[in-house]
């Protein structure tokens, strides 16, 4: 009887084990890097003339963080804090971001930083499709129609995705979890 009882537990931790060592390989974050040199921000948000970028991430991922690293150039007399980029799932929900929110001038600038979105509340889910949407827009259209305001000369996105699980390790979970309950039940 001692020995059954051993087994079980043994059983049950092994189940757990595997099912902890799956489920942490299938939901870790991992990150995807978008290269943005040469990028033109064109119009204002939704216009046709803008460049939208589509990554595939993965159905009903969750986009967690965002890091950028970037040199971007404003066309007179568009200013570096009208330069944008929104990035969302396919319908457009997410987070418009402006990397020289307050400089209010003509020029040349590097910027580089870190976001934690799940901080601010603005973490945000893709579709079915699994496609994270980039759209390079200007805040406010200052030149003529189809005239760049704008371009993105170099550098990096890299945004944090944690994707959702694979039913197969869902199900690996809660097998062990029914077989930890089936153990502590007949003790």
């Amino acid at each position: 009887m001692m020995i059954k009882r051993k087994m079980a537990r043994a059983w049950t931790m092994a189940a757990l084990c595997a099912a902890a060592q799956l489920g942490t390989a299938q939901a870790g974050t991992t990150t995807v890097v978008v290269d943005v040199t040469g990028i033109a921000g064109m119009d204002e948000r939704d216009a046709p003339t803008n460049t939208v970028r589509e990554v595939f991430v993965g159905a009903g991922a969750t986009i967690d963080t965002f890091q950028w690293d970037v040199n971007l150039t404003s066309h007179d007399p568009s200013y570096l804090s009208e330069m944008q980029l929104t990035f969302s799932d396919s319908l457009g929900y997410g987070v418009t971001f402006t990397p020289g929110g307050g400089d209010d001038f003509t020029g040349t600038a590097s910027y580089a930083g870190f976001q934690d979105l799940r901080l601010l509340g603005q973490q945000f889910q893709v579709g079915s499709d699994g496609l994270l949407r980039l759209e390079f827009h200007d805040a406010y259209k200052d030149l003529l129609f189809d005239e760049a305001e704008g371009t993105w000369n170099s550098g990096t996105l890299t945004f944090g995705v944690s994707p959702v699980p694979e039913p197969a390790t869902a199900a690996l979970m809660l097998v062990g979890l029914l077989t930890m309950l089936g153990a502590a039940r007949r003790r």
